[in-house]
């Protein structure tokens, strides 16, 4: 009788047993089918990729319509949401996208929207694209037109400090080539570099800064052109670089030199006149400048009397003019003395050829005057004139004709006047 009763306890406690087990499989069953189904059945899921695209639209304008586009922008960053089982979009990159600009209706130059279409390119997975953001891009389509303007500088010339002035401004570039739709290039007027001082005013030291380059015009926009040259990283350039240098204010007395003076010419028989003498300039505080050479003379050029010349005082170096009105001085330099013009005739076998290659010959095929102008000493106008001429080709030694200089032989007081010139072949 105990017998049976214990194992019939048993048997209870083993189906208890077997029932737990049971149960437990089942939960774990449950829930692997309800992970599965989820997964196959269950609600959508969304994902957003973010995608760097560039942008290229010109191709199929370019062969149609033969225009090109224009961008603010060489690529557009898009947010693509894209839907489907997680299991699937999980697994999706950008490479499973295609993306296209739609050109298709364009047919006319300006500015419009050109729609963005992304597609899935991919069959091993299953999801759609909902949405993308942004869904276009604007363009300016139209001819492409390139033009060179000068850079037109401007800046505040009060800013220099007292007794102080700019002198000429220094640009990396003095020339732009503007490029761009030529509906806009064509309405450019003028490209303007604009000097900023902000807080640097009352300024005695040379001023550099890198300045925008900026486009005046009627109606022009300038988004869309370009500036070249390019940098040295080859982009389009947007600035240029500007020194403003800083000059003291002087009143200076003008100079002329005389060239070629003879040996043993009488000081006290020349005499300068100028018809300004003296100008107000901007010079270099450190070049300690105390008058401006405004040109030269050579004693070929001068006669007896009275002998005028007219010097250009508008790009005088390491000199800048202030009066803006002034620009040209008059100079007239007089030949006193008893001095008499005589004639001389030159022998070509008096001629010197200098600067011919040792392996070629030169030879004189004509002069421009075989009779030339000398002025001596009237107390030695009597006397025998002779003189040597030299024809020097420096480093052009080949056929042309060439400027000769001379030596009055036997008097160091004595000239040649006029310019005198001979025809030389090479061979």
């Amino acid at each position: 009788m105990a017998n049976n009763t214990n194992k019939k306890g048993f048997s209870i406690r083993r189906l208890i047993f077997n029932d737990k087990y049971l149960i437990i499989t089942s939960i774990i069953l449950a829930v692997i089918v309800w992970v599965v189904t989820s997964l196959n059945i269950g609600t959508d899921e969304t994902k957003t990729i973010k995608v760097d695209v560039p942008i290229k639209l010109g191709d199929e304008v370019s062969e149609q319509l033969g225009m090109q586009y224009y961008t603010l922008q060489d690529t557009i960053e898009l947010n693509i949401t894209i839907t489907g089982a997680k299991y699937a979009i999980g697994q999706v990159t950008e490479n499973d996208l295609s993306i296209k600009f739609d050109t298709s209706n364009v047919n006319r130059t300006g500015e419009q929207s050109i729609p963005i279409l992304v597609t899935k390119s991919t069959k091993k997975l299953d999801f759609t694209v909902s949405s993308i953001y942004p869904s276009s891009v604007d363009a300016y389509f139209d001819v492409n037109e390139a033009k060179t303007f000068d850079l037109y500088l401007r800046y505040n010339e009060n800013a220099a400090a007292d007794g102080y002035t700019f002198g000429q401004p220094v640009l990396s570039e003095d020339k732009v080539i503007i490029s761009g739709p030529k509906t806009y290039v064509d309405k450019v007027d003028r490209a303007v570099v604009d000097v900023d001082f902000a807080s640097d005013q009352k300024l005695k030291e040379p001023y550099t800064s890198e300045c925008a380059i900026t486009v005046e015009g009627t109606g022009v926009e300038a988004s869309y052109l370009k500036f070249s040259p390019k940098d040295a990283e080859n982009n389009y350039i947007t600035t240029v670089s500007v020194t403003l240098p800083i000059l003291k204010v002087a009143k200076l007395p003008v100079s002329i030199s005389i060239d070629d003076k003879p040996k043993d010419f009488d000081e006290k028989d020349i005499s300068i006149s100028y018809e300004v003498d003296s100008i107000e300039a901007g010079v270099l505080e450190s070049a300690n400048i105390k008058s401006v050479d405004i040109g030269s003379v050579s004693f070929s050029e001068l006669k007896k009397g009275r002998n005028e010349f007219t010097f250009d005082v508008t790009a005088l170096e390491g000199v800048s003019v202030l009066d803006s009105e002034l620009k040209d001085i008059k100079v007239v330099v007089r030949i006193a003395g008893d001095y008499t013009a005589k004639t001389v005739t030159l022998n070509p076998s008096d001629i010197k050829i200098a600067g011919v290659s040792n392996d070629k010959k030169a030879s004189l095929s004509n002069l421009s005057s075989r009779r030339v102008t000398v002025y001596v000493p009237t107390e030695n106008a009597k006397d025998d004139i002779t003189l040597s001429a030299k024809c020097d080709l420096g480093d052009n030694d080949e056929s042309g004709t060439y400027p000769l200089t001379f030596t009055v032989n036997g008097n160091a007081s004595a000239w040649v006047y006029g310019e005198y010139t001979a025809d030389v072949t090479i061979k």
